[in-house]
C-alpha cells in the first residue's frame, strides 16, 4: 500500500508588518527614485526655496508610489504605469531651474507629458481602457496640442523671451519673431484652457454611465483631476508671456506641484474606502446568511454586492453538474475556469468558486459593473465561504430530491399517457366488440322462432348492456374524453352529476398541460369522493383558477372531518401533486366543515 505523508509545517514568523510587503516596498523604493530625481533636477532653486522642494518632492513621490501600486493590478496596470511616467516627467521638469543645457527646452515637453499621462491615466481607471468614444476623442486631441504648442513656442522664440537667460541654453530657434511667439503663447493658453475645460466636461459625461460602486470608487479621482487641470490652466495662464523672469515660471510649477498632490491622496483615500468597503461586506455576508440556507446565501449577495440580478449555482458532486437553489440543473460546463461576457458594464460574468481544499463550490454570475471590483465580490465570496459550503450541501439535497421529483413526475407522464391508451383501447376495441355481440344478439333474437332461445337471447342483450355501461364508465374514469378535448371544467361537471350531492363548480376555462390537468382532475375526484362518501356532505364547493403563475383548486364542504383525517383518508392525492412541484393544504374541523387545497405549477 502507498503510503501519503501530508507534512503540515508551522507558520514562519512575520518579520515585518502584512501591509509591508514586497509591492509596497517596491512602491516606496519608486517614490525615493523618482523624488531623488526631482531633487537633483530642481537643485539650484531648491537651495533657496525648501518648502517649495518639500512640496514637489511629496507630489513626485506620492504620485509614483501610487502608480507603482496601481501597476500590481490586473486592470489598472495601465493607469499604474501612466501616473509612474507622470511622476518621472514632473521630476525632470524642474531641469529648467538649471537655465543651461538641455533643460529648459526639455522642461515645456515633460511639463506636457505630464498632464497628458495623468490625464488618460484617469480616463483609463479602473478599467484599463478607454471605453468612450469621448475619452479616444480627447486622448487624440490632448496629444496633438501638447505636442505642438511646446514646439510652436521654442521654433518662434529666443530662450530669453522663454525665461532662460544662461549663457550654455541650448535652444534651437529656426524662425524667432517675437510677435509670433506672442501670437503662439496666447493660442497655447486658450488650448489650455479649452483643454483643460473639456477634460472635466468627459469626465463628468462618463460619471452617469459607470455603475454604482465604480462612481463611488472614480468620483474623488475625478473631481481631484478636474481641478487639477483646470487649476493647471490657469496658473498656466500668467506665464504664458514674453520675458519673464525664471523664478516666477518655477514659482508656478510649485503652485502646480502642490495642487497635483490631491491626485495621490484622493487615490490612497479611494483604495481606503474600498478596503473598508470589502470589510464591511464582509461583516454583512456573516450577519445576513444566519442561519444559513440556500436562498439567504443568494439574497445576502444580491445585497451586499448591490446586484439585484445576481444568480448563484452549486456543485451538486452526485450529479456532476452546477444546479440552482432549487436544486434544478444549471447549463454550466463543469470544466470552465471563468466566462465573461464582453458587453460592458450591461454585459455580465460569472465567476467560479472553489473551497479551500481546491473543490468546486459554486458558480456565481453577476452585472458587468461588478467586473471592475473584483477585490470586492472575493471579500464577500471569502466571507461566505462556510455559508457557501453548507448551502452546496443543502443545494445537493435540493438536487436529490429534485431526481426524485423529475423521476415521478416521468411516472404521472407516463401514467397520463398509458391512460390516455387504455381509454382508447376500451373504446375502439372492448366496447365495439360488446357492441356487434349486442347487434348479433337481437338478430338471433329477431330470427328465432324457438321461444327458449329468444329469451336467452334477451337476457344477454340486457347483460351485455349494463357490462357495456360499467366498460364506458371505467373508461371514463380512466381518461374521459371531455378532459382532454373540453378541459377541467366539462368533465367536472360530469363527474358532479354522478355524485348525488349538490355540487358546485367554479373552473376556470384556460387550458393547462396534459399532465397537470390529468393529475388535478384525478385529485379532485377523490377530493370529491372523499367529501361525499367519508365527511357526508351535503353540499360541496369546487373553485378551481390560476393565481400567481400557479394553478390553484379547492374542495370545500359542509361535512364532519378535519386536517387530521384527510391526509390519511387521501394517501395518494399529496404523492400525485407533489410529483410535479404542487401542494396540498388540509382544514376543517368540527361545525366548520373540510376544506381541501391544491396548487400545481402552470406549465
Amino acid at each position: 500500500m502507498e503510503r501519503v505523508v501530508v507534512v503540515i509545517s508551522a507558520p514562519r514568523r512575520r518579520r515585518s508588518p502584512a501591509w509591508f510587503g514586497a509591492e509596497t516596498r517596491r512602491a516606496l523604493a519608486a517614490g525615493l527614485a523618482v523624488a531623488g530625481l526631482a531633487l537633483v533636477a530642481g537643485w539650484p532653486y531648491w537651495r533657496d526655496h525648501p518648502g517649495a522642494a518639500a512640496i514637489t518632492l511629496v507630489s513626485c513621490a506620492g504620485l509614483a508610489v501610487v502608480g507603482v501600486l496601481l501597476a500590481t493590478g490586473g486592470r489598472t496596470r495601465r493607469t499604474g504605469l501612466l501616473f509612474l511616467t507622470a511622476s518621472v516627467c514632473w521630476a525632470a521638469n524642474w531641469a529648467a531651474s538649471w537655465d543651461a543645457g538641455i533643460g529648459p527646452i526639455m522642461s515645456p515637453y515633460a511639463q506636457a507629458e505630464f498632464y497628458l499621462a495623468l490625464g488618460v491615466g484617469v480616463l483609463m481607471y479602473p478599467s484599463g481602457r478607454l471605453e468612450y468614444p469621448v475619452d479616444r476623442i480627447w486622448t487624440a486631441a490632448a496629444c496633438v496640442i501638447l505636442l505642438v504648442c511646446p514646439t510652436a513656442l521654442w521654433v518662434t522664440s529666443k530662450p530669453e523671451w522663454a525665461a532662460f537667460r544662461g549663457e550654455s541654453v541650448w535652444w534651437p530657434a529656426p524662425f524667432p519673431d517675437f510677435e509670433l511667439f506672442q501670437t503662439v503663447l496666447q493660442v497655447s493658453a486658450v488650448l489650455y484652457l479649452l483643454l483643460a475645460l473639456s477634460f472635466a466636461v468627459v469626465l463628468l459625461l462618463r460619471l452617469p454611465r459607470m455603475g454604482r460602486l465604480r462612481r463611488l470608487l472614480t468620483l474623488p479621482v475625478t473631481g481631484a483631476l478636474a481641478f487639477v487641470g483646470i487649476s493647471a490652466a490657469v496658473t498656466q495662464k500668467p506665464i504664458m508671456e514674453a520675458s519673464i523672469p525664471l523664478d516666477d515660471l518655477l514659482q508656478v510649477y510649485v503652485v502646480q506641484g502642490a495642487v497635483v498632490v490631491l491626485v495621490p491622496l484622493t487615490l490612497l483615500a479611494s483604495g481606503l474606502r474600498l478596503r473598508i468597503g470589502e470589510l464591511t461586506v464582509a461583516g454583512r455576508m456573516l450577519r445576513l446568511t444566519a442561519p444559513v440556507s440556500v436562498e439567504r446565501v443568494r439574497d445576502a449577495l444580491r445585497d451586499v454586492l448591490h446586484d439585484p440580478t445576481l444568480e448563484l449555482w452549486f456543485w451538486a458532486p452526485m450529479e456532476e453538474t452546477y444546479v440552482d437553489t432549487r436544486g434544478r440543473p444549471a447549463d454550466i460546463d463543469p470544466d470552465f475556469e471563468r466566462d465573461i461576457d464582453p458587453g460592458g458594464e450591461a454585459g455580465r460574468w460569472r465567476h467560479r468558486v472553489v473551497s479551500a481544499s481546491g473543490d468546486r463550490l459554486a458558480v456565481v454570475e453577476l452585472g458587468g459593473a461588478l467586473r471592475y471590483h473584483e477585490s470586492l465580490v472575493e471579500a464577500a465570496l471569502v466571507a461566505g465561504g462556510r455559508a457557501l459550503e453548507t448551502a452546496r450541501l443543502q443545494a445537493s439535497v435540493h438536487a436529490g430530491l429534485e431526481q426524485v421529483r423529475s423521476a415521478y413526475r416521468r411516472l404521472v407522464r407516463a401514467e397520463t399517457v398509458e391512460r390516455e391508451r387504455l381509454a382508447r383501447d376500451l373504446h375502439d376495441g372492448a366496447q365495439q366488440r360488446l357492441l356487434a355481440l349486442g347487434a348479433m344478439l337481437g338478430t338471433l333474437e329477431a330470427v328465432t322462432d324457438d321461444p327458449v332461445v329468444k329469451e336467452h337471447a334477451r337476457t344477454c342483450r340486457a347483460e351485455l348492456v349494463e357490462a357495456l355501461g360499467e366498460l364506458r364508465a371505467l373508461a371514463r374514469e380512466v381518461q374521459p374524453a371531455l378532459l382532454a378535448q373540453d378541459g377541467l371544467g366539462p368533465a367536472l361537471e360530469v363527474v358532479a352529476e354522478r355524485l348525488g350531492t349538490r355540487v358546485k363548480l367554479d373552473v376556470t376555462g384556460r387550458r393547462f398541460s396534459r399532465e397537470i390537468e390529468s393529475t388535478l382532475y384525478s385529485a379532485l375526484c377523490e377530493a370529491l369522493s372523499y367529501a361525499v362518501e367519508r365527511a357526508r356532505a351535503s353540499e360541496v364547493l369546487v373553485r378551481v383558477g390560476a393565481e400567481g403563475g400557479r394553478l390553484v383548486a379547492e374542495v370545500s364542504c359542509d361535512g364532519a372531518g378535519g386536517p387530521a383525517a384527510g391526509p390519511a383518508d387521501l394517501p395518494g392525492l399529496s404523492g400525485r401533486l407533489r410529483a410535479l412541484r404542487g401542494h396540498v393544504e388540509f382544514d376543517g374541523g368540527p361545525g366548520r366543515g373540510t376544506t381541501v387545497r391544491m396548487d400545481l405549477p402552470c406549465e
